[in-house]
């Protein structure tokens, strides 16, 4: 073996051995440091101050009453705590006295922190002006089985009320929140049942809605989705809206994801109907301009020409005749026909009187 070969053998050896080396050594390093980042932690979590939070240890109903079987705390090593939460159940649950008892506003689940705004005030039962908002008012009207939609609205929901009066119907009010079904406020209650009565969370004005609506018309409810804030811009619906083809919103879109294309794209015959609707509406306007032209020339060349029409002069059936006589003048009347017979005479004797004159 050539001693080239040998010597590059033994560089190699060195080499990878201090690479092995220097691995071991930053593998090492890393990992102490590690464990004490680790241990500093945890030394850290220890020596925090430990706080408490006080929880439903049960499934809370409305209006169930507070007690220390109900509570229970746990730690809480949060930075921020709930707001109205309870740190101890003695800052909750004050005696045993029906004084400073607490009933539950809300449902609550098991491990849900128990909040102020959950519970009454000390001594305070949980009733329906309890959890009516600030300036809102309850107001209940009266629905059967099918404008109570079938059962299905369950307290917390929000519908919207429509009246149905004289042939049409309209949407009273949007978004309106249901407090309580019949007798029943639960908002945990999910099981559908036969509605009666249905109360509502309102202002004065839309209350006064309510009540007028009941009393004139027939009210049904229509069910929103939960998270919908969406304000609809409705229309009245009549009679004669009944005869017009509609197809659901939902069959468009299945129909439209079907064929692979994407319901929220604007519809291509959509566009070319925009399109054609603009080419109307600017033939329109360009013919009316072009009549308009056309009237006006037609104004200007019109000329009103006047028909005289020649009639024959209406011949009277008498004539007035002037006679003088002795320096005085007699009119006579007389036909026509006989006009120039009297005429001859009256000349005659004219004649005569100046033949008289004339001799003497």
């Amino acid at each position: 073996m050539r001693f080239s070969t040998i010597l590059s053998l033994l560089v190699a050896i060195v080499l990878a051995g201090a690479a092995v080396y220097g691995a071991q050594n930053w593998l090492s390093t890393e990992r102490q440091e590690f464990m004490t980042a680790l241990q500093q932690q945890a030394q850290r979590e220890d020596e925090a101050p430990k706080d408490t939070i006080v929880v439903a240890a049960e499934a809370v109903q409305f209006g169930e009453r507070i007690n220390r079987t109900t509570v229970r705390e746990i730690e809480w090593s949060g930075a921020i705590r709930p707001e109205g939460s309870y740190a101890k159940i003695e800052d909750l649950v004050i005696g045993e006295g029906e004084d400073t008892a607490r009933f539950a506003l809300t449902p609550m689940a098991i491990g849900e922190p128990i909040l102020s705004s959950k519970v009454t005030e000390p001594g305070v039962r949980a009733k329906m002006s309890t959890i009516l908002a600030e300036g809102m008012t309850a107001v209940s009207i009266r629905v059967n089985d099918i404008a109570g939609v079938a059962g299905f609205v369950l307290p917390g929901d929000r519908v919207n009320v429509m009246l149905t009066r004289n042939g049409f119907t309209d949407v009273l009010l949007q978004g309106v929140k249901v407090l309580a079904i019949d007798q029943t406020s639960d908002e945990r209650k999910d099981n559908p049942s036969v509605v009666r009565s249905v109360t509502f969370e309102v202002n004065t004005i839309e209350a006064q809605k309510l009540t007028l609506g009941a009393t004139v018309g027939t009210l049904s409810l229509t069910l929103r989705p939960v998270a919908s804030t969406d304000i609809e811009n409705s229309e009245r619906i009549t009679i004669n809206d009944l005869s017009d083809l509609d197809i659901s919103d939902s069959l468009i879109e299945a129909r439209l994801e079907e064929e692979g294309e994407d319901p929220a794209l604007p519809d291509p015959s959509d566009e070319r109907l925009e399109n054609l609707e603009q080419l109307l509406k600017d033939l329109s306007t360009g013919m009316s301009e072009k009549l308009e032209g056309v009237e006006a020339k037609l104004q200007e060349q019109e000329e009103v020409k006047e028909v005289v029409v020649e009639m024959a002069p209406i011949v009277p059936q008498k004539s007035t005749i002037g006679v003088i006589r002795n320096g005085q003048r007699n009119e006579y009347k007389v036909d026509k026909k006989k006009e120039e017979d009297q005429v001859d005479v009256l000349e005659d004797e004219n004649a005569d009187e100046k033949l008289g004159v004339s001799s003497n």
